[in-house]
């Protein structure tokens, strides 16, 4: 009677992994069948020489573009940092002499006086006093938001040189094809 129980929970068993092996050769199968079909349509899809050729002008385009946005915004952290630092700098410099840049080395001897407080320019032609924790810590904040544009800079520009390199070669297929079809006529 045991051996009958124990048959009947072996085929059970077995149904089971039966069953979950059909459901794993079909899944299989309909996977294998999907991926057949996208690369039939990738296949499928084929850009002209003259499509090929506007889109790669197009994507070194799109890099130049790229690498101008990524210098201003790698400038302007670098101008950041340079701010922060003479900010926190200028802490200890309270009534002692200090030379200002006036650009085109030209500077001016001059005593700060208040080093909490400076002026700020709001871009409106209005200039606010705030307090040099507060710049700072908005300085901090901008330059944490460049650093993440930056990087979502650099990502495109991988993308972008990816798609370049893959256009490259498939121009230069289609080039020696061209050649071969000259040279067996």
């Amino acid at each position: 009677m045991t051996k009958n129980i124990k048959k009947k929970e072996i085929s059970e068993e077995n149904k089971e992994s039966a069953k979950q092996i059909s459901k794993d050769e079909k899944f299989d199968a309909t996977f294998a069948e999907k991926t057949i079909k996208k690369q039939e349509a990738v296949r499928k899809i084929q850009l002209t020489p003259q499509e090929a050729y506007r889109f790669f002008q197009e994507e070194q385009h799109k890099l130049e573009h790229l690498n101008e946005d990524l210098e201003r915004i790698e400038q302007a952290i670098f101008e950041m940092d340079k701010t922060i630092f003479a900010l926190k700098e200028l802490k200890d410099a309270k009534e002692k002499d200090v030379f200002i840049n006036l650009g085109n080395n030209i500077f001016v001897k001059a005593k700060v006086e208040d080093t909490e407080n400076f002026y700020v320019n709001t871009g409106t032609k209005a200039v606010l006093l705030q307090p040099t924790a507060k710049i700072i810590s908005d300085l901090e904040k901008k330059k944490t938001s460049a650093i993440e544009s930056a990087n979502k800079l650099h990502q495109l520009q991988t993308q972008t040189q990816q798609n370049l390199d893959q256009l490259y070669r498939y121009l230069t297929q289609l080039q020696q094809k061209e050649r071969m079809k000259k040279d067996s006529a």
